[in-house]
């Protein structure tokens, strides 16, 4: 029979070595920004309102609807047509 552990032997206070919501938040960006494809620049954001709610994650690439294969990534060309900031 397994004994119950004794509630003196159990904290009773919280951690006191997590994240401030500023920490999170940054971290839920820079994760997001993993997401990113583009071989340069891989930008995260998190949107969040008043109450500590993210409202809106995101992080940046091809418009929605365009294939990441078919359109080009680079960040200079002699064509600006051939780069990725046309669109």
């Amino acid at each position: 029979m397994t004994s119950r552990p004794n509630m003196s032997d159990i904290s009773c206070k919280k951690r006191d070595d997590y994240l401030e919501w500023p920490e999170y938040f940054m971290a839920v960006a820079f994760l997001s920004a993993q997401r990113s494809k583009d071989p340069s620049s891989q930008v995260g954001a998190c949107i969040v309102n008043t109450e500590n709610k993210i409202v809106g994650i995101g992080y940046n690439g091809m418009p929605n609807g365009c294939s990441d294969d078919l359109l080009p990534w680079r960040r200079t060309a002699q064509n600006k047509l051939d780069t990725k900031y046309p669109y």
